[in-house]
């Protein structure tokens, strides 16, 4: 069959800051390995890497049987959008949904435009559903792991963890040279493994992929860096630091073959401090940066949100980083509990770590944590205002000050981190004067939502006391 998957474009209405976070789609290309794999013919239309692209000119030139859509949160009125048209042009094509969303609240798209919702991915039930598909049958039982429209969108038996897959990035060449991470580009995603220990309260990966890692054979991994033709390589594993053992071989590995590439991971504070040693074999072998979640200058805060470490083992581990010549990028939740003092706190806080990038968002009380039932009553949107859950907007209402004055401190702190001259200087050496260009029109972008967000949040107070 032929068949078309597409992910949607940005949502201009978000707190977004895909103007420097822009990856490729590695479920959609997972899910292009087990098509092609059945003998089907598929494209891939990346809205993000193409905002002005027209699906009308896809489905006139391929004319497919299938669209497959993917799905984050902030996705769901545009993946709606694009099933419409679809449908639309022609009421035969089936209509499928994946991705994260689809995978958290399945019934986002439950929807007459929509034919089938995955929760979960396999090679065995994409077999089924392409099979039935491709028959003209009416469908008589669900298939594990998938919602269908025909069956009234119920299904017993929802399904398991992802399989591993490995992605086929040919359908996704001719947007390659655009994919970045940060300043980093072009810049190929992998991941290595799933789960994850450390099961942070605010965390929801560890939720959809499960509390136990599992590890994807190295051979597979490296055989993949040695296909890649990008310089830049993100591990989006939760902790990639984690395991002493694969770390050593992972090096053995890329010295034996020759691989010259640059690494970003993501990396907790316990696994940094636990391998100190390791870093210099590392940073030798390629890796450039680490994402460190330190989330709180306050240690009762980090005991709330289930971190292992403390405030001064992240100083620790910061070090640790800097001293090798590896980059400290630092995130950091902004809680709604927090007064000015707590800002200035977190100031403060920041100036000592002396990471060379700070990210940070709002407190997210998503709905599979335990943080959502604890804050349900001061939530500020509905779980259905999708667009809000953003990691960008404030969602909970503050507790010490009116929401417009957190808003306000919330905008100074973003002023704070991007005019730091530290991480200015270091995103000048590290990356493209383009993309550094690029980085400041986002985080300009994101000043500019935070303060039409000042005076919105006025209005809001407003209609609370009405």
């Amino acid at each position: 069959m032929r068949i078309l998957l597409v992910r949607p474009w940005v949502n201009k209405k978000i707190t977004t800051v895909k103007n420097f976070l822009f990856g490729e789609p590695l479920g959609v290309e997972c899910v292009a390995t087990i098509l092609k794999e059945q003998g089907h013919k598929v494209v891939l239309a990346d809205f993000m890497a193409e905002p002005k692209g027209n699906l009308m000119h896809y489905m006139k030139k391929i004319k497919p049987q299938v669209i497959g859509i993917t799905s984050q949160c902030t996705d769901v009125e545009n993946v709606l959008k694009i099933a419409e048209m679809a449908k639309r042009y022609d009421k035969d094509i089936k209509v499928i949904v994946g991705g994260v969303q689809a995978m958290v609240y399945p019934n986002s798209f439950f929807n007459s435009y929509v034919d089938h919702v995955f929760k979960s991915t396999t090679r065995e039930n994409y077999r089924e559903l392409m099979e039935l598909i491709a028959s003209g049958e009416k469908q008589k039982k669900a298939i594990v792991g998938i919602f269908s429209k025909e069956l009234s969108f119920k299904n017993s038996v929802e399904g398991c963890y992802n399989e591993y897959i490995k992605p086929d990035r040919d359908c996704s060449k001719r947007y390659r040279h655009l994919y970045r991470y940060v300043g980093f580009q072009p810049c190929a995603i992998i991941q290595t493994s799933f789960g994850c220990r450390n099961r942070c309260r605010f965390c929801v990966r560890w939720k959809l992929e499960g509390p136990i890692l599992r590890e994807v054979e190295l051979e597979k991994i490296i055989e993949q860096l040695e296909e890649l033709e990008e310089p830049y390589i993100m591990i989006c594993d939760n902790d990639f630091l984690i395991n002493r053992k694969r770390l050593e071989n992972f090096c053995n590995l890329l010295e034996k073959r020759k691989i010259k590439k640059k690494y970003i991971c993501y990396g907790s504070v316990n696994s940094i401090l636990e391998k100190e040693d390791l870093f210099k074999r590392l940073a030798r072998n390629g890796l450039i940066a680490v994402i460190v979640g330190y989330e709180s200058f306050d240690n009762k805060q980090l005991k709330e949100y289930n971190k292992a470490a403390n405030t001064d083992e992240n100083l620790r581990a910061t070090r640790v980083l800097q001293k090798n010549k590896i980059a400290c990028w630092g995130s950091f939740i902004l809680h709604p509990d927090w007064d000015k003092k707590d800002f200035r706190k977190l100031l403060q806080y920041k100036k000592l770590l002396k990471p060379e990038l700070v990210t940070f968002s709002p407190l997210n009380p998503h709905p599979l944590t335990p943080l959502f039932e604890e804050y349900r009553d001061r939530l500020l949107y509905d779980e259905t205002d999708y667009e809000k859950w953003n990691f960008g907007d404030v969602l909970i209402m503050p507790s010490k000050m009116s929401l417009n004055a957190y808003y306000l401190e919330v905008l100074k702190f973003t002023f704070a981190v991007n005019m730091n001259l530290h991480s200015v200087f270091y995103t000048l050496r590290a990356f493209p004067i383009s993309n550094t260009l690029r980085m400041t029109f986002g985080f300009n972008t994101l000043i500019s939502v935070y303060i039409k967000n000042f005076f919105k949040s006025t209005l809001i107070n407003k209609r609370r006391r009405a």
